[in-house]
């Protein structure tokens, strides 16, 4: 198995794209924390991979708030014994139109996908270097990030920031053994998904959820829109061994979406 004796802190892993990259690196050997701001989710998580017979430990984290920042690496350090992977997949999205973005919805946004992923990001990395291993670090980007979303600016400008901080974070990290990188997903299935489909459901009389999704699946090279499945294989590689010469890299996952 590719990460067995490596132990991965998954942040969001209560569901959607972060929780399938939880039990994926379970699969393959790895000692999971599943960290969520929905305790009961994490939980859930921890208790399907242990059904499965591998290891898994939850944790309700916030990735707002330093204590739970802390205690999320700390238990994977006591847990665990080290911090070998560290997955930035916590995130919101609030779907509005440009012009009714308040100060409020807009910092929200921010906290949760730039500022909070940074200082998970730090918080893992630190503890990385403590613990002398040459960790991996994955965070979630997004397409809108390279392109930008009209439904939703504040989303598309932290993803953005997501993947500058993917850049920088790979220059700084990799002298210490560390390699960071990111995913770009495109259009997936998950309940961030949902709410961007009833928003234009709303907006647009006479459309349904699944005239949004064949419209948009139309415009996938691939032909379809993807499932948080999807996301694993890219996830696994940039964990494993294989990526060691990746650095600072936002990977597209979006079936031929953009390109670029």
């Amino acid at each position: 198995m590719m990460l067995a004796g490596r132990v991965a802190l998954v942040t969001g892993a209560g569901s959607g794209i972060s929780r399938e990259i939880a039990h994926a690196y379970a699969e393959q050997g790895a000692t999971v924390i599943c960290a969520d701001r929905d305790g009961d989710a994490a939980e859930r998580a921890a208790v399907a991979i242990r059904s499965a017979g591998a290891r898994a430990q939850a944790l309700r984290c916030d990735v707002t708030v330093e204590a739970d920042r802390d205690a999320a690496v700390a238990l994977a350090t006591s847990f665990g014994g080290g911090l070998d992977i560290l997955v930035n997949g916590a995130g919101i999205l609030r779907a509005q139109p440009l012009l009714d973005v308040t100060v409020e919805s807009f910092q929200s946004v921010l906290d949760v996908n730039v500022s909070g992923l940074f200082f998970m990001l730090q918080a893992g990395a630190r503890a990385m270097i403590a613990g002398d291993r040459r960790g991996r670090i994955i965070n979630l980007a997004s397409i809108a990030g390279r392109q930008g979303v009209g439904t939703s600016v504040q989303y598309a400008a932290s993803k953005a920031a997501v993947i500058s901080i993917t850049q920088s974070a790979g220059q700084a990290l990799a002298a210490h053994g560390i390699r960071v990188n990111a995913i770009a997903p495109g259009f997936v299935r998950t309940a961030m998904w949902r709410e961007i489909q009833a928003m234009a459901v709303a907006d647009t009389p006479g459309v349904t959820a699944r005239d949004f999704d064949d419209a948009l699946a139309r415009q996938v090279a691939s032909g379809r829109l993807a499932d948080p499945a999807d996301i694993v294989g890219t996830a696994l590689f940039l964990a494993g061994d294989g990526a060691d010469y990746v650095v600072g890299q936002t990977i597209n996952v979006d079936g031929g979406t953009i390109f670029n």
